[in-house]
């Protein structure tokens, strides 16, 4: 993990349960929320149906709380742009492969 430096590792073959989610998008869940940035201090005045499909627009604030806490945005070199592009079709499968399976020990 020392070699990664500041890099991130995204394992795009990850399959079964597990999940990303975006800031900003709705969940599959009953009153469909959506996914909110919110600061440290607010947690306890406020609950995920506080964040909906139907209210997020108006709960948006003038500033993006997370600002100060992100570092500056990095250039990316159209090199590895196009690595990105090409992941191989082996790997593709094993993906879906995975997902299939878990789909099945769910049934």
């Amino acid at each position: 993990k020392e070699d990664r430096g500041h890099k991130v590792f995204v394992d795009s073959t990850r399959a079964g349960g597990a999940t990303v989610i975006a800031a900003y998008s709705p969940r599959v869940r009953p009153g469909v929320p959506v996914s909110f940035p919110v600061r440290w201090d607010d947690l306890e005045q406020i609950s995920p149906a506080d964040f909906t499909v139907h209210t997020a627009l108006q709960q948006l604030p003038d500033d993006d709380p997370w600002s100060a806490l992100m570092s500056r945005p990095q250039h990316l070199s159209a090199e590895l742009i196009a690595d990105g592009h090409a992941i191989p079709v082996a790997r593709v499968q094993a993906m879906h492969e995975g997902k299939r399976r878990a789909r099945a020990r769910r049934r």
